[in-house]
């Protein structure tokens, strides 16, 4: 096992190997994949594969398989319930079912002339013609079909929920230190985008940055400024990539319309979190806050077993699975 080696450590190892099992830790090319005279198998742990010579591999006659990761997959689904969320205002829309039907009211049929009067809500029992479509009147609830949804920081995570936002006929920006292939770009249905033009053009923001010291805090005041006034912000990424009390005031102020947040700054988060504090409160805040339970699944032990899975098959002379060459 080798953690960041050089391409020229790989080479010296390849003529004792038999498969490689990577998580995108460099790019695996020709001349890799040449030294390897017994390399019969390359298991990429993840979906994407563009920085393995598929090509080279098949002509060596060695197969390449991919394998998505469940917990990766997880946090995608997660990304998914909290951007549909907050659209649909579910948390704020739940204290609205506890109130009175008469608090509500409607407007009385007019005759020509006529004042128009408001009168409370009576409960009445549905049928094929009796209803009370949207009796609290919102008309904050907002869809996903046709939004630009701009991903910052784009790994195995950013791939899954960009497949899943495909189906939405959503425009998916996406910033990443390096750009992805073209060829892959186009598989996923993503447009590169700098940071800033993203943040600008985004109308749902999801942050999936990993901390360094240049990411720290840097989605701040004056950044959030700059998005779409209304836009939406969803965080799973490292939780001090984010100014927490620069959303909270974007919240109060409206220059978010919403935020859903499944990392924090600290955690186990802090009772005096600006967010927590703002969600207890005003319950009518379009807020989303979850425990950091991403990767959490019915999968039991994220798949460790799978990483393995080909190599066995390769030993007991059967199918490889998820091949991609």
């Amino acid at each position: 096992m080798r953690r960041f080696p050089t391409r020229d450590e790989i080479i010296s190892l390849m003529p004792q190997t038999d498969v490689i099992i990577t998580e995108r830790a460099g790019v695996i090319d020709r001349g890799i994949i040449e030294a390897g005279q017994r390399l019969k198998l390359i298991q990429r742990i993840g979906s994407l594969h563009y920085d393995i010579d598929i090509v080279a591999a098949k002509e060596c006659g060695v197969a390449v398989a991919s394998l998505p990761i469940y917990g990766v997959i997880a946090v995608a689904e997660q990304m998914m319930m909290e951007i549909m969320a907050v659209l649909r205002r579910v948390f704020p829309l739940q204290q609205t079912v506890h109130r009175d039907p008469e608090s509500f009211t409607m407007s009385t049929p007019l005759n020509v002339g006529d004042v128009p009067t408001e009168i409370p809500f009576k409960s009445r029992r549905t049928t094929e013609d009796v209803f009370a479509f949207n009796w609290s009147r919102e008309n904050r609830v907002r869809m996903l079909y046709g939004k630009t949804v701009g991903i910052l920081g784009f790994g195995e995570i950013g791939a899954e929920l960009a497949r899943r936002l495909a189906n939405w006929n959503c425009k998916v920006l996406y910033s990443k230190r390096i750009r992805l292939p073209q060829l892959t770009e186009q598989e996923l249905g993503i447009t590169y985008s700098g940071q800033e033009e993203l943040l600008r053009e985004s109308d749902i923001v999801v942050c999936l940055l990993p901390y360094f010291a240049e990411t720290d805090q840097w989605l701040n005041a004056a950044r959030i400024a700059t998005m779409k006034r209304g836009a939406i912000l969803c965080e799973a990424g490292s939780g001090s990539v984010v100014d927490e009390y620069a959303v909270a005031d974007a919240l109060r102020s409206g220059q978010l319309g919403g935020a859903a947040f499944d990392t924090y700054e600290w955690e186990p988060i802090k009772q005096d979190n600006p967010l927590l504090a703002l969600a207890n409160s005003d319950p009518s805040i379009n807020l989303v806050l979850t425990p950091h339970i991403g990767s959490c699944g019915d999968v039991s032990n994220a798949g460790f077993a799978e990483f393995y899975e080909n190599t066995m098959r390769l030993l007991h002379g059967q199918t490889i699975t998820m091949r991609v060459n």
